[in-house]
């Protein structure tokens, strides 16, 4: 039985890894940049949950109210991210490009913070 989930992973793997293309991005998704500025505001919203150890058990509730703030901050609905983010995982190097961007935007941010 473990063997067909990792086989079955691995096909998973290979097909997503094949569906990328020159295609052009559909219209109602994010743009490259738009999508690195919304996931550096998500990964930051994760660390600020992250931070406050002693609301652990509302972090769902919590982290709600800041995804709600973001999608509002950049004028965008849930559906729009969704779709936005599958499209970006469905194009690994599109996706690899902009986690890339995302981390290397908070790694300057945390040097600034930290004085460097």
């Amino acid at each position: 039985m473990r063997d067909i989930k990792k086989f079955f992973l691995l096909v998973v793997f290979i097909a997503v890894l094949s569906c990328q293309n020159d295609e052009k991005a559909p219209e109602d998704i994010l743009s490259h940049q738009q999508m690195v500025q919304l996931l550096i505001d998500v990964r930051i919203a994760e660390g600020k949950i992250n931070a406050v150890a002693q609301f652990k058990s509302y972090e769902n509730e919590i982290f709600s109210v800041l995804e709600k703030e973001i999608f509002e901050k950049h004028q965008i609905d849930s559906l729009t991210y969704v779709k936005s983010y599958n499209y970006y995982l469905t194009h690994p190097q599109l996706y690899l490009a902009i986690t890339d961007e995302v981390i290397d935007s908070l790694k300057v941010r945390q040097s600034q913070l930290n004085g460097r």
